[in-house]
């Protein structure tokens, strides 16, 4: 089982919203994709994104909101053919499931389809 670090674990449909301490972060209807790194030499896959919601104590007009899912294993990444790197794109949603004693991921950014092994997911704002 991945462990969820700065965010509620949740389950098996997809999530869009997702509970922190700073409060409900919504990443398809206010916030923006803006950058998706693999890093093989640290395994990881991390999302960013350009938030524009509101979060408890903070007048700042957007954050930054990273998912960085950690140790991943097995990734496979779908783009059709006709694929645009411009083109806006949101967050569709996020689906965990456990297969065998791992967790994995579904993660859908429109054209972007991504699904993953995974130790941990972690939420950062800043």
């Amino acid at each position: 089982m991945a462990r969820f670090i700065g965010l509620e674990p949740f389950s098996t449909w997809p999530e869009i919203e997702f509970e922190t301490p700073g409060g409900l972060i919504d990443l398809h209807n206010t916030a923006d994709l803006e950058d998706l790194t693999i890093s093989p030499r640290r395994s990881t896959l991390t999302i960013r994104f350009v938030f524009y919601g509101e979060l408890r104590g903070s007048d700042a007009e957007s954050h930054a909101v990273e998912l960085e899912f950690g140790g991943i294993r097995n990734l496979k990444m779908e783009l059709p053919a006709d694929y645009e790197p411009r083109a806006a794109e949101t967050l569709e949603g996020i689906a965990h499931r456990e297969v065998s004693g791992q967790s994995y991921f579904d993660v859908d950014m429109g054209d972007v389809k991504c699904t993953l092994a995974a130790e941990t997911l972690t939420l950062r704002v800043s």
